[in-house]
Protein backbone atom coordinates (compact mmCIF):
# COMPACT_ATOMS: atom_id res chain seq x y z
CA UNK A 1 0.00 0.00 0.00
CA UNK A 2 1.35 3.61 -0.89
CA UNK A 3 0.40 6.32 1.95
CA UNK A 4 0.09 10.40 0.73
CA UNK A 5 2.20 11.82 3.06
CA UNK A 6 -0.60 14.51 4.36
CA UNK A 7 -2.64 13.72 6.86
CA UNK A 8 -6.09 16.39 6.77
CA UNK A 9 -8.45 17.68 8.77
CA UNK A 10 -10.98 15.11 7.13
CA UNK A 11 -8.74 12.47 7.53
CA UNK A 12 -8.26 12.77 11.95
CA UNK A 13 -11.88 13.55 12.11
CA UNK A 14 -12.57 10.08 9.75
CA UNK A 15 -10.07 8.42 12.72
CA UNK A 16 -11.84 9.78 15.69
CA UNK A 17 -15.27 8.34 14.05
CA UNK A 18 -13.71 4.98 13.51
CA UNK A 19 -12.18 5.27 17.31
CA UNK A 20 -15.83 5.93 18.69
CA UNK A 21 -17.43 2.53 16.38
CA UNK A 22 -14.14 0.74 18.21
CA UNK A 23 -14.78 1.95 21.40
CA UNK A 24 -18.35 0.57 21.10
CA UNK A 25 -17.17 -2.68 20.34
CA UNK A 26 -14.55 -3.27 22.96
CA UNK A 27 -17.32 -2.11 25.48
CA UNK A 28 -19.51 -4.40 24.22
CA UNK A 29 -20.08 -8.15 25.86
CA UNK A 30 -18.59 -10.89 24.45
CA UNK A 31 -20.69 -13.06 22.37
CA UNK A 32 -20.80 -16.14 23.47
CA UNK A 33 -23.80 -18.09 21.44
CA UNK A 34 -24.59 -16.34 17.52
CA UNK A 35 -22.98 -13.38 16.14
CA UNK A 36 -25.26 -10.26 16.97
CA UNK A 37 -24.87 -7.64 13.71
CA UNK A 38 -23.85 -4.51 14.48
CA UNK A 39 -23.58 -1.37 12.88
CA UNK A 40 -19.97 -0.31 10.92
CA UNK A 41 -18.69 3.12 10.31
CA UNK A 42 -16.17 3.99 7.86
CA UNK A 43 -15.18 6.71 6.30
CA UNK A 44 -13.59 7.18 2.44
CA UNK A 45 -11.95 10.63 1.69
CA UNK A 46 -11.08 10.86 -1.72
CA UNK A 47 -8.78 13.48 -2.77
CA UNK A 48 -5.99 13.54 -4.81
CA UNK A 49 -2.21 13.14 -3.59
CA UNK A 50 1.33 12.56 -5.29
CA UNK A 51 3.06 8.74 -5.05
CA UNK A 52 4.82 6.48 -6.60
CA UNK A 53 3.07 2.88 -6.55
CA UNK A 54 6.02 1.47 -8.54
CA UNK A 55 8.54 4.57 -8.33
CA UNK A 56 6.83 6.71 -11.09
CA UNK A 57 5.60 9.39 -9.15
CA UNK A 58 2.31 10.30 -10.80
CA UNK A 59 -1.22 12.01 -8.99
CA UNK A 60 -3.00 9.27 -7.85
CA UNK A 61 -6.66 9.80 -6.49
CA UNK A 62 -6.30 7.92 -2.91
CA UNK A 63 -8.73 6.87 -0.89
CA UNK A 64 -7.67 8.21 3.01
CA UNK A 65 -4.28 8.92 1.45
CA UNK A 66 -3.25 5.50 0.36
CA UNK A 67 -3.66 3.19 -3.10
CA UNK A 68 -5.19 0.95 -2.54
CA UNK A 69 -7.64 2.39 -0.01
CA UNK A 70 -8.29 1.03 3.17
CA UNK A 71 -9.73 -2.48 3.70
CA UNK A 72 -13.23 -2.45 5.18
CA UNK A 73 -13.72 -5.84 7.02
CA UNK A 74 -17.62 -6.40 8.16
CA UNK A 75 -18.91 -9.49 9.42
CA UNK A 76 -22.45 -10.60 7.36
CA UNK A 77 -25.53 -9.38 8.75
CA UNK A 78 -23.77 -5.61 9.97
CA UNK A 79 -24.96 -2.96 8.70
CA UNK A 80 -22.52 -0.47 7.00
CA UNK A 81 -23.07 3.51 6.95
CA UNK A 82 -19.96 4.48 5.02
CA UNK A 83 -18.89 8.73 4.69
CA UNK A 84 -17.69 9.64 1.41
CA UNK A 85 -16.17 12.74 1.54
CA UNK A 86 -15.54 13.85 -1.95
CA UNK A 87 -12.47 16.40 -2.21
CA UNK A 88 -11.57 15.10 -5.70
CA UNK A 89 -12.40 18.18 -7.76
CA UNK A 90 -14.71 16.66 -10.18
CA UNK A 91 -17.86 14.08 -9.11
CA UNK A 92 -17.81 11.02 -8.19
CA UNK A 93 -19.88 7.53 -6.76
CA UNK A 94 -18.92 4.76 -5.01
CA UNK A 95 -20.24 1.12 -6.32
CA UNK A 96 -20.13 -2.17 -3.46
CA UNK A 97 -19.17 -4.67 -5.90
CA UNK A 98 -21.12 -7.39 -5.34
CA UNK A 99 -23.75 -6.78 -2.47
CA UNK A 100 -27.00 -7.17 -4.32
CA UNK A 101 -28.36 -3.89 -2.77
CA UNK A 102 -31.67 -5.89 -1.86
CA UNK A 103 -33.84 -2.72 -0.77
CA UNK A 104 -31.36 -0.09 -1.51
CA UNK A 105 -31.04 -0.09 -4.86
CA UNK A 106 -30.13 3.97 -4.99
CA UNK A 107 -26.92 2.59 -2.78
CA UNK A 108 -25.55 0.61 -6.14
CA UNK A 109 -23.49 3.99 -7.23
CA UNK A 110 -24.02 3.68 -10.63
CA UNK A 111 -24.27 7.10 -12.43
CA UNK A 112 -27.09 6.95 -14.66
CA UNK A 113 -28.70 4.36 -13.38
CA UNK A 114 -29.12 3.90 -9.93
CA UNK A 115 -27.94 7.75 -8.87
CA UNK A 116 -26.54 11.16 -9.67
CA UNK A 117 -22.94 11.55 -8.93
CA UNK A 118 -21.23 12.92 -5.66
CA UNK A 119 -20.38 16.44 -6.33
CA UNK A 120 -17.15 17.73 -5.62
CA UNK A 121 -16.87 18.82 -2.26
CA UNK A 122 -19.50 16.98 -0.57
CA UNK A 123 -19.83 14.56 1.64
CA UNK A 124 -23.05 11.58 1.14
CA UNK A 125 -23.68 8.58 3.20
CA UNK A 126 -24.26 5.12 2.00
CA UNK A 127 -25.92 3.02 4.25
CA UNK A 128 -26.94 -0.51 3.60
CA UNK A 129 -26.78 -4.02 5.62
CA UNK A 130 -25.55 -7.22 4.47
CA UNK A 131 -27.93 -9.67 5.72
CA UNK A 132 -27.41 -13.05 3.76
CA UNK A 133 -23.32 -12.75 1.82
CA UNK A 134 -20.15 -13.44 3.38
CA UNK A 135 -17.05 -13.01 1.20
CA UNK A 136 -14.36 -11.14 -0.66
CA UNK A 137 -15.93 -7.67 -2.15
CA UNK A 138 -14.41 -4.47 -3.52
CA UNK A 139 -15.69 -1.15 -3.71
CA UNK A 140 -14.11 1.23 -6.14
CA UNK A 141 -15.45 4.60 -8.49
CA UNK A 142 -18.05 4.02 -10.89
CA UNK A 143 -17.84 7.34 -12.43
CA UNK A 144 -15.40 8.05 -15.51
CA UNK A 145 -12.96 4.74 -14.77
CA UNK A 146 -11.57 6.95 -11.81
CA UNK A 147 -11.22 3.74 -9.88
CA UNK A 148 -8.19 2.91 -12.71
CA UNK A 149 -6.57 6.39 -10.77
CA UNK A 150 -6.81 4.84 -7.26
CA UNK A 151 -10.58 5.42 -5.63
CA UNK A 152 -10.89 1.50 -4.82
CA UNK A 153 -10.33 -1.01 -2.00
CA UNK A 154 -11.38 -4.01 -0.33
CA UNK A 155 -14.33 -5.22 1.13
CA UNK A 156 -14.23 -8.75 3.70
CA UNK A 157 -17.79 -9.85 4.73
CA UNK A 158 -16.71 -12.36 7.65
CA UNK A 159 -19.09 -15.94 8.11
CA UNK A 160 -19.12 -16.59 11.55
CA UNK A 161 -20.18 -19.80 10.00
CA UNK A 162 -17.42 -20.37 7.53
CA UNK A 163 -17.12 -24.02 6.69
CA UNK A 164 -13.85 -23.67 6.28
CA UNK A 165 -12.58 -21.37 9.58
CA UNK A 166 -10.64 -24.00 11.32
CA UNK A 167 -8.54 -24.63 7.76
CA UNK A 168 -6.48 -21.51 7.60
CA UNK A 169 -4.90 -19.76 10.89
CA UNK A 170 -4.85 -16.09 8.85
CA UNK A 171 -6.13 -13.96 6.11
CA UNK A 172 -4.26 -11.82 3.33
CA UNK A 173 -5.61 -9.65 1.29
CA UNK A 174 -4.11 -9.24 -2.24
CA UNK A 175 -5.14 -6.94 -4.93
CA UNK A 176 -3.97 -6.77 -8.23
CA UNK A 177 -4.10 -4.27 -10.75
CA UNK A 178 -2.44 -3.54 -14.38
CA UNK A 179 -1.14 0.51 -13.81
CA UNK A 180 -1.45 3.41 -15.95
CA UNK A 181 1.59 6.34 -15.40
CA UNK A 182 -1.02 8.88 -17.04
CA UNK A 183 -4.71 10.28 -15.58
CA UNK A 184 -7.28 8.32 -17.00
CA UNK A 185 -9.03 11.92 -18.31
CA UNK A 186 -5.92 11.82 -20.60
CA UNK A 187 -6.31 8.29 -21.74
CA UNK A 188 -9.98 8.87 -21.82
CA UNK A 189 -9.72 11.24 -23.97
CA UNK A 190 -7.42 9.59 -26.33
CA UNK A 191 -8.81 6.56 -26.66
CA UNK A 192 -12.83 8.00 -27.31
CA UNK A 193 -11.32 9.63 -30.56
CA UNK A 194 -10.68 8.42 -34.05
CA UNK A 195 -6.52 8.68 -33.55
CA UNK A 196 -6.93 5.79 -31.14
CA UNK A 197 -8.22 3.33 -33.70
CA UNK A 198 -9.99 1.70 -31.04
CA UNK A 199 -7.07 0.25 -29.27
CA UNK A 200 -7.03 0.17 -25.48
CA UNK A 201 -4.76 2.13 -23.37
CA UNK A 202 -1.76 0.02 -22.69
CA UNK A 203 -0.75 -0.21 -19.03
CA UNK A 204 2.98 1.09 -17.99
CA UNK A 205 3.22 -1.73 -15.21
CA UNK A 206 1.33 -3.98 -12.82
CA UNK A 207 1.25 -3.77 -8.96
CA UNK A 208 0.57 -5.99 -6.27
CA UNK A 209 -0.93 -4.41 -3.53
CA UNK A 210 -0.24 -1.00 -4.66
CA UNK A 211 3.54 -1.70 -5.22
CA UNK A 212 6.56 -2.42 -7.78
CA UNK A 213 9.35 -1.62 -9.42
CA UNK A 214 9.51 0.12 -12.76
CA UNK A 215 13.00 0.75 -15.02
CA UNK A 216 12.89 4.51 -14.80
CA UNK A 217 15.03 4.59 -18.19
CA UNK A 218 12.05 4.32 -19.66
CA UNK A 219 10.38 7.05 -17.41
CA UNK A 220 10.51 10.77 -19.86
CA UNK A 221 13.09 12.89 -18.34
CA UNK A 222 10.53 15.38 -16.96
CA UNK A 223 8.67 13.12 -14.59
CA UNK A 224 10.43 11.91 -10.96
CA UNK A 225 11.07 8.13 -10.82
CA UNK A 226 12.77 6.34 -8.48
CA UNK A 227 14.45 2.66 -9.33
CA UNK A 228 13.81 -0.22 -7.60
CA UNK A 229 11.07 1.12 -5.21
CA UNK A 230 9.95 -1.85 -3.30
CA UNK A 231 7.89 -4.81 -3.74
CA UNK A 232 5.22 -5.94 -1.73
CA UNK A 233 6.32 -8.24 1.06
CA UNK A 234 3.97 -11.02 2.96
CA UNK A 235 5.47 -12.77 6.35
CA UNK A 236 4.48 -16.38 6.31
CA UNK A 237 5.53 -18.09 9.32
CA UNK A 238 6.19 -21.57 9.06
CA UNK A 239 3.65 -24.08 9.61
CA UNK A 240 0.89 -21.67 9.07
CA UNK A 241 -2.10 -22.24 7.11
CA UNK A 242 -3.07 -18.71 5.05
CA UNK A 243 -6.19 -17.46 3.21
CA UNK A 244 -5.30 -15.21 0.38
CA UNK A 245 -8.10 -13.21 -0.82
CA UNK A 246 -7.02 -12.29 -4.30
CA UNK A 247 -9.00 -9.52 -6.21
CA UNK A 248 -8.47 -8.22 -9.57
CA UNK A 249 -8.98 -4.75 -9.76
CA UNK A 250 -7.43 -3.84 -13.07
CA UNK A 251 -8.53 -1.03 -15.97
CA UNK A 252 -8.05 -4.19 -18.69
CA UNK A 253 -5.96 -7.31 -18.15
CA UNK A 254 -6.51 -10.23 -16.69
CA UNK A 255 -3.10 -12.19 -14.47
CA UNK A 256 -1.95 -15.52 -13.66
CA UNK A 257 -1.34 -15.30 -10.01
CA UNK A 258 0.81 -18.24 -8.47
CA UNK A 259 3.69 -18.68 -5.54
CA UNK A 260 6.50 -20.57 -6.31
CA UNK A 261 6.39 -24.05 -4.62
CA UNK A 262 3.33 -23.71 -2.96
CA UNK A 263 0.31 -25.14 -4.38
CA UNK A 264 -3.46 -23.78 -3.87
CA UNK A 265 -6.97 -24.81 -2.87
CA UNK A 266 -9.50 -22.65 -4.11
CA UNK A 267 -12.09 -22.37 -1.62
CA UNK A 268 -14.49 -19.36 -2.48
CA UNK A 269 -15.04 -17.68 -5.95
CA UNK A 270 -16.63 -14.41 -5.16
CA UNK A 271 -19.09 -14.75 -2.12
CA UNK A 272 -19.76 -18.39 -3.13
CA UNK A 273 -17.54 -21.69 -1.24
CA UNK A 274 -16.20 -23.62 -3.36
CA UNK A 275 -15.46 -27.81 -2.37
CA UNK A 276 -11.59 -27.60 -2.07
CA UNK A 277 -9.95 -27.99 -5.37
CA UNK A 278 -5.98 -27.88 -6.01
CA UNK A 279 -4.20 -25.61 -8.41
CA UNK A 280 -0.65 -24.28 -9.61
CA UNK A 281 -1.96 -21.11 -10.75
CA UNK A 282 -5.01 -19.18 -10.76
CA UNK A 283 -6.25 -17.38 -13.65
CA UNK A 284 -8.23 -14.07 -12.94
CA UNK A 285 -9.71 -11.55 -14.91
CA UNK A 286 -10.92 -8.43 -14.23
CA UNK A 287 -13.28 -7.24 -11.28
CA UNK A 288 -12.82 -11.56 -10.28
CA UNK A 289 -12.11 -12.49 -6.50
CA UNK A 290 -10.91 -16.09 -5.62
CA UNK A 291 -9.99 -17.15 -1.90
CA UNK A 292 -7.34 -19.96 -1.47
CA UNK A 293 -5.81 -21.43 1.16
CA UNK A 294 -2.15 -22.02 0.86
CA UNK A 295 0.21 -23.41 3.92
CA UNK A 296 3.55 -22.45 4.78
CA UNK A 297 5.01 -25.93 4.88
CA UNK A 298 8.45 -25.19 2.76
CA UNK A 299 11.91 -24.93 4.27
CA UNK A 300 12.23 -21.34 5.33
CA UNK A 301 13.23 -19.20 2.76
CA UNK A 302 11.98 -16.40 0.68
CA UNK A 303 9.52 -17.31 -2.42
CA UNK A 304 8.56 -15.02 -5.16
CA UNK A 305 4.74 -14.56 -5.82
CA UNK A 306 3.77 -14.01 -9.20
CA UNK A 307 0.94 -12.18 -10.97
CA UNK A 308 1.83 -12.60 -14.75
CA UNK A 309 -0.22 -10.05 -16.67
CA UNK A 310 -1.65 -11.86 -20.12
CA UNK A 311 -1.02 -9.23 -22.60
CA UNK A 312 -1.57 -11.07 -25.10
CA UNK A 313 -5.08 -11.62 -24.08
CA UNK A 314 -5.32 -8.34 -25.84
CA UNK A 315 -1.96 -7.61 -27.71
CA UNK A 316 -0.74 -10.25 -29.54
CA UNK A 317 2.58 -8.80 -29.79
CA UNK A 318 3.60 -7.47 -26.41
CA UNK A 319 3.63 -4.03 -25.27
CA UNK A 320 6.79 -2.01 -25.46
CA UNK A 321 8.37 -1.13 -22.24
CA UNK A 322 6.23 -3.16 -20.17
CA UNK A 323 7.41 -6.01 -17.42
CA UNK A 324 4.60 -8.00 -17.61
CA UNK A 325 6.16 -10.42 -14.78
CA UNK A 326 4.82 -8.71 -11.89
CA UNK A 327 6.26 -10.14 -8.27
CA UNK A 328 5.93 -9.81 -4.83
CA UNK A 329 8.08 -11.43 -2.22
CA UNK A 330 6.83 -14.76 0.74
CA UNK A 331 9.34 -14.01 3.43
CA UNK A 332 9.36 -16.73 5.77
CA UNK A 333 9.60 -16.03 9.73
CA UNK A 334 13.84 -16.64 9.93
CA UNK A 335 14.42 -16.22 6.15
CA UNK A 336 17.32 -13.95 5.04
CA UNK A 337 16.01 -10.54 3.66
CA UNK A 338 17.95 -11.58 0.46
CA UNK A 339 15.20 -11.63 -2.89
CA UNK A 340 14.25 -15.57 -3.74
CA UNK A 341 15.94 -17.30 -6.04
CA UNK A 342 12.66 -19.67 -6.34
CA UNK A 343 11.35 -20.45 -10.25
CA UNK A 344 7.97 -20.39 -11.05
CA UNK A 345 5.52 -23.81 -11.41
CA UNK A 346 7.08 -25.84 -14.14
CA UNK A 347 4.07 -26.34 -16.05
CA UNK A 348 4.71 -25.12 -20.13
CA UNK A 349 1.06 -22.91 -19.84
CA UNK A 350 0.36 -21.57 -23.57
CA UNK A 351 -0.87 -18.21 -22.31
CA UNK A 352 -3.15 -17.47 -24.95
CA UNK A 353 -5.34 -20.24 -23.79
CA UNK A 354 -5.40 -17.87 -20.08
CA UNK A 355 -7.55 -15.67 -21.59
CA UNK A 356 -10.87 -17.81 -20.32
CA UNK A 357 -11.90 -18.53 -16.62
CA UNK A 358 -10.67 -21.22 -14.66
CA UNK A 359 -12.35 -24.68 -15.42
CA UNK A 360 -15.71 -24.26 -14.55
CA UNK A 361 -16.12 -28.27 -14.02
CA UNK A 362 -13.06 -27.78 -11.35
CA UNK A 363 -15.27 -25.55 -9.05
CA UNK A 364 -18.26 -26.96 -7.37
CA UNK A 365 -20.41 -25.19 -4.82
CA UNK A 366 -19.37 -26.39 -1.20
CA UNK A 367 -23.33 -26.58 -0.70
CA UNK A 368 -26.11 -27.84 -2.93
CA UNK A 369 -27.83 -25.37 -5.27
CA UNK A 370 -31.02 -25.12 -6.27
CA UNK A 371 -30.95 -24.37 -10.11
CA UNK A 372 -34.09 -23.75 -11.58
CA UNK A 373 -34.57 -26.65 -13.67
CA UNK A 374 -35.48 -24.03 -16.79
CA UNK A 375 -35.69 -20.39 -17.33
CA UNK A 376 -39.13 -18.38 -18.06
CA UNK A 377 -36.74 -16.16 -20.48
CA UNK A 378 -33.75 -16.72 -22.46
CA UNK A 379 -32.52 -12.64 -23.40
CA UNK A 380 -29.38 -12.94 -26.63
CA UNK A 381 -26.68 -10.48 -26.67
CA UNK A 382 -24.42 -10.21 -29.16
CA UNK A 383 -21.63 -7.65 -27.57
CA UNK A 384 -19.09 -6.23 -30.15
CA UNK A 385 -17.52 -3.17 -31.66
CA UNK A 386 -18.50 -0.53 -34.31
CA UNK A 387 -17.56 2.88 -35.37
CA UNK A 388 -19.83 5.65 -35.07
CA UNK A 389 -20.41 8.46 -36.77
CA UNK A 390 -17.47 10.54 -35.58
CA UNK A 391 -15.28 7.29 -37.00
CA UNK A 392 -14.65 6.54 -33.05
CA UNK A 393 -14.99 2.61 -32.02
CA UNK A 394 -17.64 2.14 -29.69
CA UNK A 395 -18.99 -0.49 -27.79
CA UNK A 396 -22.25 -2.24 -28.69
CA UNK A 397 -24.70 -4.83 -27.15
CA UNK A 398 -27.16 -5.89 -30.15
CA UNK A 399 -26.11 -3.14 -32.45
CA UNK A 400 -26.73 -0.08 -29.68
CA UNK A 401 -23.97 1.87 -27.78
CA UNK A 402 -24.89 2.33 -24.19
CA UNK A 403 -25.04 6.23 -23.27
CA UNK A 404 -24.99 7.41 -20.06
CA UNK A 405 -27.57 10.50 -18.39
CA UNK A 406 -25.92 11.35 -15.36
CA UNK A 407 -28.64 14.33 -14.52
CA UNK A 408 -31.45 11.78 -14.92
CA UNK A 409 -31.11 8.04 -13.59
CA UNK A 410 -32.81 5.42 -14.51
CA UNK A 411 -34.03 4.99 -10.89
CA UNK A 412 -35.40 8.12 -11.14
CA UNK A 413 -37.43 7.57 -14.37
CA UNK A 414 -38.68 4.48 -12.51
CA UNK A 415 -39.82 5.87 -9.15
CA UNK A 416 -40.83 9.74 -9.93
CA UNK A 417 -42.23 9.49 -13.39
CA UNK A 418 -43.61 5.73 -13.96
CA UNK A 419 -41.56 5.27 -16.89
CA UNK A 420 -42.18 2.26 -18.84
CA UNK A 421 -40.40 3.14 -22.04
CA UNK A 422 -36.64 4.23 -22.61
CA UNK A 423 -34.16 5.53 -25.31
CA UNK A 424 -32.71 2.64 -27.34
CA UNK A 425 -29.37 4.31 -26.72
CA UNK A 426 -30.39 3.38 -22.80
CA UNK A 427 -29.76 -0.32 -23.26
CA UNK A 428 -32.78 -1.91 -21.44
CA UNK A 429 -32.53 -5.66 -22.50
CA UNK A 430 -34.73 -6.88 -19.81
CA UNK A 431 -37.80 -5.18 -17.88
CA UNK A 432 -39.40 -7.72 -15.65
CA UNK A 433 -42.32 -6.65 -13.85
CA UNK A 434 -42.91 -10.32 -11.95
CA UNK A 435 -40.03 -12.68 -10.93
CA UNK A 436 -38.81 -14.66 -13.09
CA UNK A 437 -35.39 -17.08 -14.32
CA UNK A 438 -33.28 -15.50 -16.75
CA UNK A 439 -30.68 -16.84 -19.02
CA UNK A 440 -28.48 -14.75 -20.85
CA UNK A 441 -26.85 -16.10 -23.71
CA UNK A 442 -23.96 -13.71 -24.83
CA UNK A 443 -22.32 -13.89 -28.03
CA UNK A 444 -18.58 -12.14 -28.04
CA UNK A 445 -17.50 -10.23 -31.30
CA UNK A 446 -14.19 -9.66 -31.60
CA UNK A 447 -10.92 -11.35 -30.66
CA UNK A 448 -10.61 -10.22 -26.84
CA UNK A 449 -11.77 -11.37 -23.78
CA UNK A 450 -14.89 -9.83 -21.85
CA UNK A 451 -15.42 -10.28 -18.09
CA UNK A 452 -19.03 -9.10 -17.39
CA UNK A 453 -20.37 -8.83 -14.63
CA UNK A 454 -23.91 -8.00 -13.08
CA UNK A 455 -24.90 -5.63 -10.59
CA UNK A 456 -27.25 -6.67 -7.26
CA UNK A 457 -27.13 -10.84 -8.64
CA UNK A 458 -24.76 -13.46 -8.54
CA UNK A 459 -25.19 -16.43 -11.72
CA UNK A 460 -25.06 -19.65 -12.42
CA UNK A 461 -22.17 -20.30 -15.27
CA UNK A 462 -24.49 -23.56 -16.92
CA UNK A 463 -21.53 -23.19 -19.67
CA UNK A 464 -19.01 -21.45 -22.33
CA UNK A 465 -16.86 -21.98 -25.26
CA UNK A 466 -14.33 -20.89 -27.29
CA UNK A 467 -13.98 -19.21 -31.12
CA UNK A 468 -15.64 -21.64 -33.47
CA UNK A 469 -18.46 -23.97 -30.70
CA UNK A 470 -21.55 -22.78 -30.26
CA UNK A 471 -23.92 -23.55 -27.44
CA UNK A 472 -25.75 -27.10 -26.76
CA UNK A 473 -28.71 -26.22 -24.74
CA UNK A 474 -28.65 -29.73 -23.76
CA UNK A 475 -25.67 -30.31 -22.59
CA UNK A 476 -25.84 -27.20 -20.26
CA UNK A 477 -24.61 -27.72 -16.45
CA UNK A 478 -27.78 -27.47 -14.66
CA UNK A 479 -26.96 -30.20 -11.41
CA UNK A 480 -23.67 -28.22 -9.90
CA UNK A 481 -22.86 -25.01 -11.23
CA UNK A 482 -20.48 -22.22 -9.99
CA UNK A 483 -22.37 -19.26 -9.36
CA UNK A 484 -20.93 -15.91 -9.67
CA UNK A 485 -21.13 -12.43 -10.18
CA UNK A 486 -18.24 -11.56 -13.34
CA UNK A 487 -17.46 -14.16 -15.81
CA UNK A 488 -15.58 -14.11 -18.74
CA UNK A 489 -16.89 -14.34 -22.35
CA UNK A 490 -13.75 -16.56 -24.22
CA UNK A 491 -12.85 -14.15 -27.56
CA UNK A 492 -15.13 -14.75 -30.13
CA UNK A 493 -16.82 -17.41 -27.71
CA UNK A 494 -19.88 -17.54 -25.85
CA UNK A 495 -21.00 -17.99 -22.47
CA UNK A 496 -24.90 -18.82 -20.79
CA UNK A 497 -26.01 -17.59 -17.48
CA UNK A 498 -28.62 -18.34 -15.73
CA UNK A 499 -30.15 -15.59 -12.94
CA UNK A 500 -33.55 -14.68 -10.78
CA UNK A 501 -34.94 -11.67 -11.82
CA UNK A 502 -35.85 -10.81 -8.22
CA UNK A 503 -34.24 -8.19 -6.56
CA UNK A 504 -36.17 -4.49 -7.49
CA UNK A 505 -34.24 -2.36 -8.98
CA UNK A 506 -32.19 -1.00 -12.05
CA UNK A 507 -29.25 -3.61 -12.09
CA UNK A 508 -26.01 -2.90 -14.60
CA UNK A 509 -24.38 -5.64 -16.53
CA UNK A 510 -21.42 -4.84 -18.72
CA UNK A 511 -18.17 -5.71 -19.58
CA UNK A 512 -15.58 -5.15 -16.47
CA UNK A 513 -12.97 -3.49 -18.73
CA UNK A 514 -12.98 -0.38 -18.04
CA UNK A 515 -12.12 1.27 -21.31
CA UNK A 516 -15.07 -0.71 -22.70
CA UNK A 517 -17.94 0.54 -19.73
CA UNK A 518 -16.72 4.26 -21.44
CA UNK A 519 -16.65 3.36 -24.64
CA UNK A 520 -20.15 2.01 -24.24
CA UNK A 521 -20.50 -1.65 -24.08
CA UNK A 522 -23.15 -1.91 -20.75
CA UNK A 523 -26.35 -2.90 -20.82
CA UNK A 524 -29.14 -2.74 -17.78
CA UNK A 525 -32.22 -4.97 -16.47
CA UNK A 526 -35.43 -3.43 -14.44
CA UNK A 527 -36.66 -5.68 -12.13
CA UNK A 528 -40.14 -5.76 -10.40
CA UNK A 529 -40.47 -1.72 -10.47
CA UNK A 530 -44.16 -2.01 -9.10
CA UNK A 531 -41.90 -3.22 -5.67
CA UNK A 532 -39.34 -0.40 -5.82
CA UNK A 533 -41.70 2.35 -5.80
CA UNK A 534 -42.99 1.20 -2.56
CA UNK A 535 -39.43 1.46 -1.24
CA UNK A 536 -38.69 5.42 0.17
CA UNK A 537 -34.99 6.63 -0.71
CA UNK A 538 -32.98 9.16 1.37
CA UNK A 539 -33.28 13.00 0.90
CA UNK A 540 -30.19 13.55 0.92
CA UNK A 541 -29.67 10.54 -2.45
CA UNK A 542 -32.58 12.81 -4.13
CA UNK A 543 -30.36 16.15 -3.47
CA UNK A 544 -27.60 14.51 -5.72
CA UNK A 545 -29.57 14.77 -8.97
CA UNK A 546 -30.32 18.98 -7.91
CA UNK A 547 -26.23 19.18 -7.15
CA UNK A 548 -24.61 17.29 -9.83
CA UNK A 549 -23.27 18.76 -12.67
CA UNK A 550 -22.51 16.38 -16.07
CA UNK A 551 -19.13 15.96 -16.24
CA UNK A 552 -19.60 13.89 -19.73
CA UNK A 553 -20.20 17.28 -21.25
CA UNK A 554 -16.52 17.61 -21.64
CA UNK A 555 -14.75 14.52 -21.03
CA UNK A 556 -11.45 17.36 -20.72
CA UNK A 557 -11.74 17.14 -16.60
CA UNK A 558 -11.22 20.77 -15.30
CA UNK A 559 -9.63 20.14 -11.57
CA UNK A 560 -10.77 22.76 -8.90
CA UNK A 561 -8.31 22.62 -5.67
CA UNK A 562 -11.50 23.39 -2.92
CA UNK A 563 -11.51 22.38 0.44
CA UNK A 564 -15.02 23.42 1.73
CA UNK A 565 -17.57 20.93 1.73
CA UNK A 566 -21.23 22.25 1.27
CA UNK A 567 -23.43 19.26 2.08
CA UNK A 568 -26.57 20.80 4.23
CA UNK A 569 -29.66 19.60 3.00
CA UNK A 570 -32.94 19.89 4.98
CA UNK A 571 -34.03 20.00 8.83
CA UNK A 572 -33.88 16.37 9.48
CA UNK A 573 -30.37 15.93 8.08
CA UNK A 574 -29.35 19.06 9.82
CA UNK A 575 -31.09 17.28 13.26
CA UNK A 576 -29.13 14.05 12.42
CA UNK A 577 -25.76 15.92 11.92
CA UNK A 578 -25.72 17.99 15.17
CA UNK A 579 -25.81 14.04 16.62
CA UNK A 580 -28.97 13.22 17.27
CA UNK A 581 -30.75 10.34 15.76
CA UNK A 582 -34.79 10.88 15.87
CA UNK A 583 -35.70 7.30 14.61
CA UNK A 584 -33.17 5.64 17.23
CA UNK A 585 -33.97 8.03 20.14
CA UNK A 586 -30.28 8.02 20.65
CA UNK A 587 -27.10 10.22 20.27
CA UNK A 588 -24.58 9.08 17.32
CA UNK A 589 -21.04 10.88 17.95
CA UNK A 590 -20.29 9.43 14.31
CA UNK A 591 -23.20 12.15 12.98
CA UNK A 592 -21.64 14.81 14.74
CA UNK A 593 -18.30 14.26 13.23
CA UNK A 594 -20.07 14.27 9.91
CA UNK A 595 -21.48 17.56 10.48
CA UNK A 596 -18.17 18.96 11.48
CA UNK A 597 -17.13 17.44 8.07
CA UNK A 598 -19.62 19.64 6.45
CA UNK A 599 -18.76 22.84 8.17
CA UNK A 600 -15.00 23.60 8.93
Amino acid sequence: MILSKSLSLWSILCILSLLNSLVFILASPVKKRAYVPETKTFCLHLYKAKLSPDGFERVVWTVNGTYPGPTLVVTKGDRLVIHVINNLGVSTSIHFHGFFQRGTNWYDGVPGQTQCPIPNNTTFIYNFTVPDQSGTFWYHSHHLAQYVDGVLGAIIVKDPDDPYQNDYDEEVVILLSDWYHNETFTLLNYYLSPASKGLEPRPDNGLINGRNIYNCKWAPVSYKCIDNAGLSKFNFVPGKRYRLRVINTSALLSFTFSIDEHAMDVIEVEGMMTKRHTIHRLIINVAQRYSVIVTADKLVSNFWMRADLQIKCYYAIGIEHLNSYVKAIVHYEGANHLDPTTKGWAENLNRLNNCIDLNTSDLKPFFPENVPAKSDQTIYLNVSFEKDASNVDRGVVNGSTYAVDVDNPTINQILFKNQTLFQPNQNVIGHFNTSQVIDIVVYNGVTGEHPFHLHGHTFWVLGSGPVGTKPDFSKLNIFDPIKRDTATIPPEGWIVIRFEANNPGIWAFHCHIEWHVEAGLVAQFIELPHELRKLKPPADWEQLCIKSPNPYNDLILQSEQRTIIDDMRNVDTLIKNLGWNLGELEFNWNYLLVYFLNIF
